[in-house]
């Protein structure tokens, strides 16, 4: 992931969060200090608190690139069309993405799913209520082409979208055997998709 791409942040701090990422990944959020995070990044403890007050700052601002990156690549992935099956098994491949396949690969992936819902509760609900922004972008344009139906929830294309990042969200954290998510995630896209099919 490119972070001064995806958080506007100087090349510094970029390189602060590549590296906290791969501390995180193979520490776990409990167990990383700042010490780890800025031996990873080839720097002192000092020039890291330049950048970042703390540990619980740096994941914030990685929970905050995740979702930004995730919202673009969702909006990229159901502006290609076809049925809505086939766009939300993209939207929700794009959404999970390289940075979560990254930590969800390590001994400590549920710690750190676990540590993203505790640490920022608010930059996380601001962060999903985005992606959810882009569902209902999507659902409405698709509404209002014939594509898709949202009569079951009376025309409510922000509804919709909340109940597709809940299902969404329920997957994963339910997925215990990451190694299976993917096809669960094209499950949960043909279920919902066919629900959506006018």
């Amino acid at each position: 992931m490119n972070y001064a791409e995806t958080t506007g942040a100087d090349d510094k701090a970029a390189a602060i969060l590549a590296a906290a990422t791969e501390a995180f990944a193979r520490y776990g959020y409990r167990r990383t200090s700042m010490a780890d995070v800025a031996a990873e990044a080839g720097m002192s403890r000092a020039a890291l608190y330049l950048h970042f007050k703390n540990k619980e700052d740096i994941f914030t601002s990685l929970v905050q690139a995740y979702f930004a990156q995730s919202a673009r690549a969702i909006a990229d992935a159901l502006a290609k069309g076809g049925p809505p099956e086939e766009a939300l098994a993209r939207a929700f491949e794009a959404k999970i993405g390289p940075l979560f396949h990254k930590l969800m690969d390590s001994p400590h992936g549920a710690e750190l799913l676990d540590a993203k819902a505790a640490i920022s509760p608010e930059v996380v609900r601001a962060c999903e209520g985005r992606v959810r922004g882009v569902f209902a972008d999507w659902l409405t344009t698709e509404a209002d082409a014939g594509r898709v139906t949202l009569a079951a929830s009376g025309g409510d294309a922000v509804l919709v979208a909340g109940l597709i990042i809940g299902a969404l969200d329920g997957v994963v954290t339910a997925a215990g055997d990451f190694a299976g998510l993917p096809g669960r995630l094209r499950a949960l896209a043909t279920l919902l998709g066919r629900g959506l099919t006018v």
